[in-house]
């Protein structure tokens, strides 16, 4: 299978790097421009350690916050369910027809 084509096209105006897939003509990654001052190189260990912490707090809440919606969604969709099979019309008692029986 062939691969999938990209381009990386390089903005003029804030040097970021953008990859874009030629089939669909979407966004598929951005990377801003990096400073000399983001570099790591320019930053003390401490930093560093602070940042990573940050990231990594904010990942586990993002993870939280995902498992909750999705503690939600569950119990919204049984809700949903249970509304839905009030509404079934039970009174037909036959049997539905078999796909052999109309040959």
């Amino acid at each position: 299978m062939e691969q999938a084509k990209k381009f990386k096209i390089l903005c003029p105006d804030c040097q970021a790097e953008i990859v874009v897939d030629a089939v669909t003509g979407q966004i598929l990654f951005h990377e801003p421009k990096k400073s000399d001052e983001d570099s790591p190189k320019k930053k003390s260990m401490q930093d560093l350690m602070k940042e990573m912490e940050e990231k990594r707090k904010q990942a586990s809440s993002r993870f939280e916050e995902e498992k909750e919606a999705l503690k939600h969604r569950s119990e919204y969709l049984e809700k949903k369910f249970e509304e839905m099979k009030k509404h079934v019309d039970t009174s037909d008692e036959a049997p539905p027809p078999h796909p052999f029986d109309y040959d």
